[in-house]
């Protein structure tokens, strides 16, 4: 009997210790294409979109947060090399993705839902 419970004792300490390693510092979550690039900061709040080519399309992030808004964040500067900015007050971001618009075609990336820390 007491080695079941110091059995289960392990595994349950074993379950614990996992999460903990993924709790290690963390410099956010980002997608990345050759067009273009989409970053959060690890506290959530700040959302960066990067156009990498200056090659006539435009590079947008659309984020969801916890507060149930949804917005759009444009490179700066349309369809050239540059990079655009967001950041939340209150709430945090959720998840996000990358659209490119080509000719007109807007066309994005999968969704990144952020797990939390």
């Amino acid at each position: 009997m007491i080695v079941r419970f110091a059995l289960i004792g392990c595994t349950v300490l074993a379950l614990l210790a996992a999460p903990a390693a993924a709790v290690a510092p963390s410099s956010g979550w980002s997608s990345r294409t050759s067009e273009g690039s989409v970053r959060v900061s690890a506290d959530r709040n700040h959302i960066t979109v990067c156009d990498l080519q200056d090659d006539g399309h435009t590079v947008e992030a659309e984020y969801a947060t916890s507060m149930l808004g949804v917005y759009t964040v444009p490179d700066s500067n349309q369809h050239r090399f540059g990079c655009g900015t967001d950041r939340t007050f209150i709430s945090r971001i959720d998840v996000f993705k990358m659209c490119v618009t080509r000719n007109g075609f807007r066309q994005c990336e999968d969704s990144v839902w952020i797990k939390r820390r």
